[in-house]
C-alpha cells in the first residue's frame, strides 16, 4: 500500500496552512496572546512556542532518521529528558515578543516543509524516532499538517464550532494511515474484525482489517465491515485527537456506529484519543 499522492498533496497542504496560520497570527492584539486556549493551562502564546518548537524537533528526528539514526533528538539520554527539553524550549519560545514567535514559528514550520518537499517516496517509510514510538517518516507529514489545523481550532477556543477549512477532507482522509499505524502500536488485545471509516460530507470511505495483533489497511472504498465509523471529516478529525466526546457526538447524530457493538467498544480507545 502507497500513500505516494496523499503525501505529496499533504505536504502542499501544509505550506498553505503554516502561512495561512501565521498571516492570521500577525492580527494579534497584545492582549490576544494571553487567552486561554482550548489546551488546558496554555494561551495562544504557549500553543505557538509548542508549535513551533515541534517544527525543530520533526526536522531534526526527521534528519536523523533519513540517516538511519534513530537516537534522541537535542542530545537527548532518554525519553524523560527529551521531555525535558521539550517543554523548556517551547517555553522558552512562547516568551519571545509577538514578532519574533511569529517568525520563529513561521522559520521553523518553512525549514521542516523544505525538508518534507524534498524526500522521495522511499523516504516516507524510513523510520525515525517520536516520544510515543518509532514510526515511518510520513507519520511526522501528517501530524505536522493536523497539528496547524488543529492547534489553531485550539486557540479560536471555541469548543463547539466545526474544524473546518480547505485542508480538513485531505487530514481527516489521512486517518486511514494514522489508525493503522495506531493500531500496529498498541494492538487492542484479542480483537479480530473489519472495521470501516466514511466521512460524511467529502466523500471518503476506507477500511482496515485489525487481527493477530496486527492492523492492515485495506485502501479506499467501500469495504464489507463487522463496524463502520461515520462522521464528517472535521469531526473525524476532532474525535481521533480527543477534541471531541464520542458519546456526545453519538448522542447528537454526529458520530455514527453501525454494526458490532463489542468490537467498536473494544476498538474506540485505539482510535480516539487525545493527541
Amino acid at each position: 500500500m502507497t500513500y505516494d499522492e496523499d503525501l505529496k498533496a499533504t505536504v502542499a497542504a501544509i505550506g498553505r496552512e503554516y502561512q495561512r496560520l501565521a498571516a492570521w497570527l500577525r492580527t494579534f492584539r497584545p492582549a490576544d496572546w494571553e487567552k486561554p486556549t482550548f489546551c488546558p493551562d496554555w494561551d495562544a502564546a504557549q500553543v505557538v512556542g509548542h508549535l513551533a518548537f515541534g517544527a525543530e524537533f520533526f526536522a531534526s528526528s526527521v534528519g536523523n532518521g533519513l540517516r538511519g539514526d534513530l537516537g534522541l533528538p537535542f542530545g537527548a539520554r532518554d525519553r524523560e529528558a527529551f521531555m525535558k527539553i521539550r517543554e523548556e524550549k517551547a517555553r522558552e519560545i512562547a516568551a519571545l515578543p509577538p514578532a519574533a514567535l511569529v517568525e520563529r514559528f513561521e522559520r521553523m514550520t518553512a525549514e521542516v516543509h523544505a525538508l518534507f518537499a524534498s524526500l522521495k517516496p522511499a523516504d516516507y517509510e524510513r523510520p525515525a524516532w517520536h516520544r510515543r514510538g518509532i514510526f515511518p517518516v510520513r507519520r511526522f507529514i501528517l501530524s505536522r499538517l493536523n497539528e496547524l489545523l488543529l492547534h489553531e481550532w485550539d486557540i479560536r477556543n471555541r469548543p463547539e464550532a466545526p474544524l473546518e477549512g480547505e485542508s480538513v477532507a485531505l487530514a481527516a482522509g489521512n486517518l486511514r494511515q494514522q489508525f493503522q499505524l495506531f493500531c500496529e502500536m498498541d494492538p487492542p488485545g484479542g480483537l479480530s474484525g473489519t472495521f470501516g471509516f466514511a466521512l460524511t460530507d467529502a466523500g471518503r470511505r476506507w477500511a482496515m482489517r485489525v487481527g493477530d495483533g496486527r492492523a492492515e489497511d485495506l485502501g479506499p472504498g467501500g469495504h464489507p465491515a463487522d463496524v463502520v465509523f461515520s462522521a464528517s471529516a472535521g469531526d473525524m478529525l476532532l474525535l481521533a485527537t480527543g477534541r471531541a466526546d464520542v458519546e456526545r457526538r453519538k448522542r447528537e447524530g454526529r458520530l455514527r456506529v453501525e454494526g458490532d457493538a463489542d468490537r467498536a467498544r473494544a476498538i474506540m480507545p485505539k482510535l480516539f484519543f487525545p493527541l
